[in-house]
């Protein structure tokens, strides 16, 4: 029977609605070059260091990064820079911590608002050398104690305690960490406990481990001024003008990691070498702040945020988070911080296989990604089905960091550390040899739709878009991109045993081939131009048409069936750009062949 167009309607219609293409390839992925690391806004970390390497100061660099700001300093007397009354977030939601003494005894009371004169354990002290620890009652949640490991047990209280005495010569170690700063406190929480470290503003910055402290001055000092920015900032945010608020899933004004800012404690100061370059910084830049004259925040501070790094220019605020668009977190660029030499992520690739992108969305397979927008502000389109559907999702800011940190890997097995600047995508199929090609979209679009499979079986890393097609060769493409069903006999004697003999008996059966003589196929032959107009012009029953295109067809057989596929678009010629030839007795290409199935797709859908 010969195939009409209202079949090859059917079949494409099919093929668009997922019902008969094949499975996707396991191997199809999208490879995301991009540079920088973290949300990208604000101060790039890297793009200091290489700042103060050319000798800009402290000031210069947050000027760069921060539009429109100055260095001032705060009143003396604002309560983040008093005594205890800086809330800093350790552990969130815990029922046991191991508790020891380093240096010297540290003294413990519960319930807190006891100590120190009175409550239970006022006068008790944890000596160096003991192990104890603060935990929950296994048989009432509200109910906590200290207890001296293997010695014996003491009633349950509150829970709520508190360590005191802390000194860099009497530090507390809390499961293994050590503070030397405030004091310690334990705070009642629906599963449990938190453990806070209470602080001045700059006994908290002593410990603030964002930056090696090996960096130049300036460097260090630039991150001391934001670092105390975004903590007072922040604080005012949570605990408002007195600081008696806190977030309640931390009991805190501030979390010690990089959810706010990375604090370490007594490890930071305490460091061989460079700990005292740090504690010189803090204590150098004393109660100096970043403002911004149209801030909102409490002392016309400047939020500070800041990253390890960007690519090549920082990110505005409210395209990373959304919200409003503060003036000081403008995009700016930053050569720094794109410059290898500086920044070891100034570059990155990462893959992104198919399967899961499908699976981030929800659909039923991925079919394109692709960059629409950025660097920076980069804006990435994913294209898919769902329900028989074509789909699309864009993705920017910190949802592309998210699903990129989510979904991604390195094919160097390196960890994914990425940030929002994507400078370029690129599919990644089966095929090694396509890169630059003429033909690469149709190529990438015929593996997409496993139409073939490569032409270096069975690894199928090439493609050889320059190899002449057989045709049996040309068979095959035409079988899967139709999805044939399987033929009633064999028809052809010279194709026993070949890869080819399933897809040529069903191009006989369903009248898109005749053979070549009688019964043979000729399937090793490469097919001429002409020939191939005929298989496509019968194999999506093309419409005839009365205009003669080229010039060069004239005696050829195929004639007809050349202008047919001229007529649908599905060729241009073969001398481009005047394109009045067709060649019809040349060899048709694998690279061509893409070309003209993609074409013949698409006209048909």
């Amino acid at each position: 029977m010969r195939l009409t167009r209202t079949t090859a309607v059917l079949v494409a219609s099919l093929l668009l609605l997922g019902v008969a293409r094949p499975a996707m390839a396991a191997d199809e992925e999208w490879e995301f070059e991009g540079g920088g690391w973290g949300h990208g806004v604000g101060l790039s970390q890297f793009g200091a260091l290489g700042q103060a390497q050319e000798g800009r100061s402290a000031t210069q660099i947050l000027q760069h990064y921060y539009t429109g700001t100055t260095v001032e300093s705060m009143p003396s007397d604002h309560w983040t820079r008093q005594a205890n009354q800086l809330w800093v977030g350790l552990i969130e939601n815990t029922t046991v911590v191991g508790l020891t003494a380093v240096g010297g005894a540290v003294s413990i009371c519960q319930p807190a608002g006891t100590c120190p004169p009175g409550g239970v354990f006022a006068d008790h002290t944890i000596d160096p050398g003991e192990a104890w620890v603060f935990e929950v009652n296994p048989q009432n949640p509200n109910q906590c104690r200290f207890r001296k490991k293997d010695v014996g047990n003491t009633g349950y209280q509150t829970c709520s305690g508190r360590i005191i005495g802390l000194s860099p010569s009497s530090r507390v170690s809390i499961n293994g960490a050590q503070y030397a700063r405030g004091q310690i406190q334990f705070v009642d929480s629906s599963a449990g406990f938190h453990v806070v470290a209470r602080l001045s503003l700059e006994a908290y910055l002593y410990g603030l481990a964002e930056v090696p402290s090996s960096w130049p001055a300036e460097a260090l000092k630039a991150q001391a001024i934001i670092g105390r920015s975004y903590a007072v900032a922040t604080a005012v945010l949570r605990g408002g003008a007195d600081g008696s608020g806190r977030d309640s899933a931390c009991g805190c004004h501030l979390r010690d990691t990089t959810a706010d800012q990375a604090y370490i404690g007594w490890a930071k100061e305490s460091e061989p070498t460079y700990g005292v370059r740090w504690v010189n910084a803090v204590a150098s830049t004393n109660r100096g702040v970043l403002v911004h004259p149209d801030s909102k925040y409490e002392l016309r501070i400047a939020r500070a945020f800041y990253s390890s790094s960007n690519g090549g220019a920082s990110e505005d605020v409210e395209f990373v988070w959304g919200g409003e668009a503060l003036p000081w977190l403008r995009s700016v660029e930053d050569g720094w911080s794109a410059n290898p030499a500086i920044n070891p992520l100034a570059r990155w690739t990462v893959v992104v296989p198919a399967p899961r992108i499908a699976t981030h969305f929800g659909w039923t397979r991925a079919n394109n990604v692709a960059q629409v927008a950025g660097p920076p502000g980069a804006v990435i389109e994913f294209t898919g089905e769902k329900g028989g559907s074509t789909v699309t999702a864009k993705l920017w800011g910190e949802k592309l960091r998210t699903f990129l940190l989510d979904n991604a890997f390195r094919r160097d097995g390196a960890a994914v550390r990425v940030s929002p600047y994507i400078s370029g995508i690129g599919y990644r199929g089966p095929f090694l040899d396509i890169a630059g090609n003429t033909f690469e979209s149709a190529i990438t679009w015929l593996a997409q739709q496993r139409i073939t499979l490569g032409c270096n079986p069975p690894i199928n890393s090439l493609f050889c878009p320059g190899k002449e097609v057989t045709r049996g060769q040309m068979a095959v493409f035409l079988t899967r991109a139709l999805n044939l069903p399987p033929a009633s006999k064999d028809y052809f004697g010279d194709d026993d045993g070949k890869f080819y003999e399933n897809a040529a008996n069903r191009m006989f059966e369903h009248g898109v081939t005749f053979g070549c003589r009688e019964d043979r196929f000729c399937g090793d032959q490469p097919i001429p131009r002409g020939q191939m107009a005929a298989f496509l012009a019968r194999a999506y029953a093309l419409p005839g048409s009365a205009t003669d295109y080229f010039v060069d067809d004239s005696s050829s057989q195929f004639e007809a069936a050349i202008n047919k596929i001229a007529s649908s678009g599905i060729t241009l010629g073969c001398n481009p750009p005047t394109n009045d030839r067709f060649c019809p007795g040349d060899h048709v290409t694998r690279g061509q062949m893409a070309a003209f199935l993609k074409r013949a797709f698409e006209w048909v859908s």
